[in-house]
């Protein structure tokens, strides 16, 4: 898996995640600074650097504020990530995607009708919706929206924003 790097904006609110190249590129331009580094550096023949973990923007890059807050299209991957891959009818480990209201009965590719479901449970329950299969689901499926898929990349390259005092 590469390596992810969460990037802060200047007011040092988290505004994304990118590829260790790409924020060693923004450190190499000077556009930002390294605040959280991980073990072990960087190296070439004009220059040393940790490996950064952690960056923030030198200045403010606008982002619209309602972007932030943009419902983001659904994706296998994202219902997967939602759900962090696990089976709504269970609590097992999960790989695939299930249709609560199932397609061949006008049931669509949507967050609120689609869960993440162990190929045991989505088999079992079938052509049938949760209440007709006998099989409740743990949680309810939801919408996600453009900042929870940040703040879910920031957990997923490993920082805890409360600890560096970012976050609450």
């Amino acid at each position: 898996m590469q390596a992810q790097v969460v990037v802060l904006n200047a007011t040092l609110e988290p505004i994304g995640v990118a590829s260790l190249q790409r924020a060693v590129a923004f450190v190499v331009k000077e556009r930002a600074q390294i605040m959280l580094a991980s073990e072990g550096t960087i190296r070439s023949e004009s220059f040393e650097m940790p490996v950064p973990k952690v960056v923030v923007f030198n200045d403010y890059v606008a982002v619209p504020h309602t972007r932030m807050y943009d419902r983001m299209p659904w994706t296998r991957r994202g219902v997967l990530e939602r759900d962090r891959r696990r089976c709504a009818y269970c609590g097992s480990a999960g790989s695939t995607i299930d249709h609560i209201q199932p397609v061949s009965r006008g049931g669509e590719s949507t967050w609120l009708n689609t869960i993440t479901a162990c190929v045991d449970c989505n088999g079992r329950k079938g052509n049938r919706t949760p209440t007709e299969a006998s099989m409740p689901l743990q949680f309810e499926p939801r919408v996600v929206w453009r900042r929870e898929v940040v703040m879910l990349a920031v957990e997923a390259a490993g920082v805890d924003l409360v600890a560096l005092g970012l976050a609450r």
